[in-house]
């Protein structure tokens, strides 16, 4: 069973040998790589192409114009030829069973989409620090209410960021693939098409996939304050699904809506509390009571995680 491993590529040539080399370490060996560089402006092309002369089952595609990483994503899927298509960010890595632990889930055909959790990988500190989602400790469904719930501001590792694994022959019969206008929010999207398209999901208890929570370099896992996007994504997905949703995911949206809108103040609540602008401090969390609601969902997962 060959598995084709996306990663989308954009002046990744500071790290994205960390990421082939992780594949190569996997212990199940069928697999292909496919690099697609989004028009990177360093030495990232030279890199794979170096790696792809030396190992055979890697390719390279390069873009012909930067597209951001959904349209260079769905170029590494239109590309794949495995029976099941996984994600690799550049800047990310795996563990060497990850493989290996999806193996049995992918033999007994019955998931369209399977996610494990997250190794959250501080660069700065060069170790893991957490593992996401800790209450997943056995095979669990994720539905429009997961989707919804696990995915708030105010959340250390929202259910958008996780990397999973697509039956290919279901995601080209039901003709998905990633927003190319999106470039904020695009795996969450597809995660909510998938859903909303029958797809027979599981998030699994081991934590395969080291996800790198950097900020210093240009690449796709940076992420700029963006107060609009998430909103507008929000409303999107609301006005298409929300009317074949039940009550509970319903209510779901409207939390997380309500939530999003507290954005924009939550992103001055540092510079306020760093700069000891305590004036300016007490009229956001007097103003905006979903400031209050973004630290409350931050303070309980929390208690979760560490308890």
């Amino acid at each position: 069973m060959k598995i084709s491993i996306v990663i989308p590529a954009y002046n990744a040539a500071s790290c994205i040998a960390t990421a082939l080399e992780s594949v190569q370490k996997q212990s199940y060996r069928d697999w292909e790589i496919i690099v697609v560089d989004d028009c990177s402006r360093d030495d990232t092309r030279e890199l794979v192409r170096r790696w792809a002369l030396a190992d055979d089952r890697i390719r390279l595609i390069e873009q012909p114009q930067n597209g951001g990483p959904a349209v260079a994503r769905n170029a590494g899927f239109d590309a794949a030829r495995g029976e099941w298509i996984a994600l690799l960010d550049a800047d990310d890595a795996w563990t060497e069973d990850r493989l290996a632990s999806f193996l049995p889930y992918l033999q007994a055909d019955q998931h369209d989409l399977l996610c494990d959790r997250l190794a959250l990988y501080n660069a700065a500190q060069d170790k893991v620090v957490a593992s996401s989602w800790p209450w997943v400790r056995t095979a669990r469904r994720i539905g429009m209410q997961e989707l919804l719930l696990w995915d708030l501001p105010g959340q250390r590792a929202p259910l958008g960021w996780t990397k999973p694994l697509f039956r290919r022959a279901w995601l080209n019969q039901h003709g998905l693939r990633y927003q190319p206008a999106l470039r904020f929010g695009e795996d969450w999207r597809l995660l909510v098409d998938a859903v909303m398209a029958g797809a027979r999901t599981a998030l699994l208890p081991f934590a395969g996939y080291r996800y790198t929570m950097r900020l210093a370099e240009k690449n796709f896992s940076q992420t700029k304050v963006d107060t609009v996007s998430p909103l507008r994504l929000h409303r999107d997905i609301l006005q298409q699904y929300g009317a074949r949703w039940p009550q509970a995911a319903r209510m779901a949206a409207r939390l997380r809506g309500w939530l999003i809108g507290g954005l924009d103040a939550k992103a001055r609540l540092k510079p306020a509390v760093r700069g000891k602008r305590w004036l300016e401090l007490a009229q956001l969390l007097l103003t905006s009571p979903r400031c209050w609601g973004i630290l409350l969902v931050h303070q309980y997962e929390k208690l979760v995680w560490y308890r």
